[in-house]
């Protein structure tokens, strides 16, 4: 085997010296990364080079990548782990540790349900939903995009001005108190629009997850698609009492919905 085919491919190389970096806390969470014009300078490669060695630390989740005028790219904290079982959303369990989260609507529509959808909702395949489209952001980072399909029949009239928040809290707005959820979870990369809208790449690692919402008559009232970036936060189920909240009462939890 010659010395070309032995060596190793420079972006990884690259990779390692920059997580090492990370790892001994030379570059500290929240702290800005070297440009890739500095990079490319102190490792004399390309620039795609470089951008192929930040793709690994991002999907890591070891960096954050921000576009616009405050953008570059940053060290990151540890991603927090949310629960499956709790019956709070994502966003909400995210809020209540003390990041600063937010919706941004994409778009709402009125329209004919999907097939597809029609027989999760238990609905006519001519029935009239809702279809929400938007990205949740933490601490100015986007994290997901979510579709939310909601029958026109249990909510009339949707206003724009209540769409700006979870999913639970804007379906009691209107009267329909959530006792149930179920979700299945995929892995997957991301789709074009995803891409746009979390500033990843194609082949970034996304996990897809699909959510039945049900009231205590059983009526479907939400079916929720979200599409979360796994670098920006773990998740985990939890499934029955922890023996050491019963011995610390003040730290037990519910994971039940009802």
């Amino acid at each position: 085997m010659t010395e070309t085919t032995r060596r190793r491919p420079a972006y990884l190389t690259i990779a390692d010296s920059l997580r090492s970096r990370i790892e001994s806390k030379v570059l500290k969470p929240g702290e800005r990364f070297p440009t890739e014009r500095e990079l490319v300078q102190e490792f004399g490669v390309a620039r795609m080079t470089v951008r192929h060695a930040l793709d690994i630390l991002q999907i890591e989740g070891l960096i954050d990548r921000k576009r616009g005028r405050t953008g570059g790219t940053f060290v990151r904290a540890i991603p927090p782990t949310l629960s499956l079982t709790s019956e709070h959303g994502i966003l909400q369990q995210l809020t209540e540790r003390g990041f600063k989260t937010r919706v941004e609507v994409i778009s709402l529509d009125k329209l004919e349900v999907l097939s597809h959808v029609a027989g999760t909702l238990g609905v006519e395949d001519t029935a009239l939903v809702w279809e929400l489209k938007g990205v949740h952001y933490v601490d100015e980072t986007p994290i997901s995009v979510t579709k939310v399909t909601i029958p026109v029949e249990l909510v009339p009239d949707l206003d724009e001005h209540e769409l700006n928040q979870p999913l639970l809290p804007l379906l009691e707005t209107y009267g329909l108190k959530s006792v149930y959820k179920r979700e299945s979870i995929i892995a997957a990369t991301a789709r074009a629009e995803e891409q746009k809208l979390l500033g990843v790449g194609r082949s970034h690692p996304m996990l897809r997850f699909s959510r039945i919402i049900k009231a205590a008559d059983d009526t479907v009232i939400a079916f929720q698609e979200e599409t979360l970036r796994p670098d920006v936060a773990n998740v985990e189920v939890v499934l029955g009492e922890d023996p050491s909240h019963q011995k610390n009462p003040r730290t037990s939890t519910s994971a039940s919905l009802s």
